[in-house]
């Protein structure tokens, strides 16, 4: 893989254009939930002690956990980057948890109401650390912000930062031919199109690839 080429597409992705589904390029899989009121008897935040005494704790679905934060799962804390797919899965291990999977990550961003941002039906430009629009001009923040800085980016449930921030590497594949994984949920730096809960991006993303627009959390 060249990791000079992954980076410049990534980075050149256009900025914003509106609030819209994006193409992903490589048809995405399609998450259905028949009995989505059956796999969503969800609870408050289930307290996990870290060896730092400072985690978050998890939401707890009906089959698995999912960390309050992005990694290390810390209030305040900016989120880990600058890491790689089997890096990621091995901070997870450490933890006595494992990396999310796509459906894993994507059902706690729709949560029960099924919600195509996480926190709500719409897109709201102040909700996230997204791109915002200035009368006809997209602008971004200044880089990734401190888990729960922004306090209205959390669903219903208490999943905080799913949209927005930095990517989040998942256990999917975007591409099988190609060996190409997936991350979910957008940037601050990236399109608001892709900050949702079924945007998902992997052109070029081989499982060793870091950068430091993309981040991870564990589920268990």
């Amino acid at each position: 893989m060249n990791r000079f080429k992954a980076t410049l597409l990534f980075v050149a992705l256009p900025l914003a254009a509106g609030a819209q589904r994006p193409d992903t390029g490589v048809a995405a899989p399609v998450f259905n939930y028949p009995n989505r009121e059956a796999l969503l008897p969800l609870t408050h935040p289930l307290l996990v002690e870290a060896p730092q005494g400072r985690d978050a704790g998890m939401v707890q679905f009906a089959t698995f956990a999912i960390d309050v934060y992005e990694y290390p799962n810390q209030a305040g804390s900016l989120p880990r980057t600058e890491v790689s797919l089997e890096e990621a899965r091995a901070l997870c291990r450490k933890r006595g948890k494992r990396l999310c999977s796509e459906g894993e990550w994507e059902l706690a961003c729709r949560g029960a109401q099924d919600l195509a941002y996480g926190y709500g039906p719409q897109f709201g430009a102040d909700r996230c650390n997204t791109p915002y629009p200035e009368g006809e001009i997209w602008k971004r923040r200044q880089g990734p912000a401190p888990s729960g800085a922004f306090a209205g980016c959390a669903t219903p449930e208490g999943v905080h930062d799913l949209v927005g921030n930095v990517w989040e590497w998942t256990e999917g594949t975007y591409d099988p031919q190609q060996g190409w994984a997936v991350v979910r949920g957008g940037s601050w730096f990236h399109s608001v199109n892709y900050a949702r809960a079924d945007g998902r991006y992997g052109r070029y993303l081989s499982p060793d690839y870091h950068l430091d627009l993309i981040g991870f959390r564990c589920c268990r």
